[in-house]
């Protein structure tokens, strides 16, 4: 049986909330140098901590979430710009899943968007599903249809899932990226902070 350690547990507590602080403070950092104002939540002292950093620039909003747990960051977007998509992958990490790459087929990705994403990301994110395409009748048996759903994962950290509005080019994403160490979230922020200002 281990026995509780108080001195050590009050250390854990005072390093949990250095962390804490820490990570609110660099996303408003990254954040506010490109002109985004964020808004930043805190657990209470009595909860489990967790810190939220919330922004928007334009029509995308974000959401920055630690629970502290080891890779227990999430990050997700919402109607981001198809274009910036890659980056923001690309920063979190470059090799995809062995695994998952064993199953890549070029021929899965129906619509330009879908195809694209594909080729910029190195085959990181696979089909997952796909929708009728707009003005087509979706209970018609010949509906052509378009990816609308993908997804993958990287070697060290991360699952990446995506939603795409439309098959084109101008479709815009929802981006969710869950299971992220500390340095790879705060590279995904940087990396979105850093499109913004080129966009």
């Amino acid at each position: 049986m281990v026995i509780p350690d108080p001195r050590y547990e009050a250390r854990e507590g005072v390093a949990r909330t250095v962390q804490h602080s820490r990570t609110a403070r660099a996303a408003i950092r990254l954040l506010l140098t490109r002109g985004i104002l964020p808004r930043v939540a805190r657990s209470r002292p009595t909860e489990s901590p967790w810190a939220e950093v919330t922004f928007s620039h334009g029509a995308t909003s974000g959401r920055w979430f630690n629970t502290y747990a080891r890779h227990g960051h999430s990050i997700r977007f919402n109607l981001l710009p198809l274009g910036m998509v890659p980056g923001i992958l690309a920063a979190v990490g470059a090799t995809p899943d062995s695994e998952d790459a064993v199953f890549h087929d070029p021929a899965d990705y129906q619509g330009d968007a879908a195809r694209w994403l594909d080729e910029q990301t190195a085959g990181l994110l696979g089909a997952v599903d796909s929708r009728p395409l707009p003005g087509y009748d979706e209970d018609a048996s010949d509906t052509p249809t378009y990816t609308s759903e993908l997804s993958g994962r990287w070697q060290v950290d991360g699952v990446a899932h995506l939603e795409l509005s439309g098959p084109g080019m101008t479709a815009v994403c929802n981006l969710e990226i869950l299971h992220l160490s500390e340095a790879a979230a705060h590279a995904a922020i940087t990396a979105y902070a850093g499109l913004v200002s080129t966009s």
